[in-house]
């Protein structure tokens, strides 16, 4: 089941995907546990074939 956000942030990304014609990366920052990686992981789901995400948070020293 896949479930879809209305958020402002997914109309941004569909613009970033349609004006940035995959020359550009997007960075998603914000606080904790507010929906950043699950509104970005729906919006690769349902606008790409196949996606990479990479999170900096899981990152070890």
């Amino acid at each position: 089941m896949v479930v879809t956000f209305k958020r402002k942030i997914y109309r941004k990304l569909l613009d970033w995907k349609e004006n940035g014609h995959g020359s550009t990366a997007a960075l998603i920052e914000g606080a904790r546990r507010v929906g950043k990686s699950t509104i970005v992981r729906e919006f690769a789901i349902n606008e790409y074939d196949d996606y990479l995400m990479i999170d900096f948070s899981n990152i070890r020293s």
